[in-house]
């Protein structure tokens, strides 16, 4: 019995060791994800911080699904060595694109936070839409941030 049990385990662990060197982390320490995990984990947040109806996280899902796959076209064109200025005109039609997409399928007021969610994103990094540091008012269309700032 004993003899039998250390092979398959030898055999169990080197194959663990196998598959777990197989996927090559990315060079700047991000995960990997696809297209596919992105978009649900997108919509997810979204429909928590929106309160989307399920018919409307459908749709933005396959909006969100649409876009990120053009985005991984795009960079792997990058990194490819494509021109880096062309491509950010595309992503940046890309972006425009989906933002119309969505206006299509949140209400005015959901847009708006949307919006609002974006704008923070970008002036603080992704973990914008919790900065404890701040504010983000949306009202009638626009958006306000309010940004705290430490005297040190």
């Amino acid at each position: 019995m004993k003899k039998f049990l250390l092979p398959l385990l030898a055999i169990a662990l080197s194959a663990t060791a196998a598959s777990a060197q197989t996927t090559p982390a990315p060079a700047d320490g991000r995960a990997t994800r696809t297209p596919e995990e992105m978009a649900a984990r997108q919509t997810e947040g979204l429909t928590k911080q929106l309160t989307l109806s399920a018919d409307q996280s459908v749709k933005v899902q396959q909006i969100m699904l649409d876009r990120d796959k053009q985005m991984l076209a795009l960079r792997s064109q990058m990194q490819a060595g494509t021109d880096r200025s062309q491509l950010r005109e595309q992503m940046q039609a890309t972006r425009a694109k989906s933002d119309d997409q969505l206006k299509q399928v949140l209400t005015p007021e959901q847009f708006t936070q949307y919006t609002a969610l974006q704008a923070s994103r970008r002036q603080h990094g992704f973990g914008g839409a919790d900065m404890p540091d701040g504010k983000v008012k949306a009202k009638d269309g626009k958006v306000k941030i309010k940004a705290k700032t430490t005297d040190s």
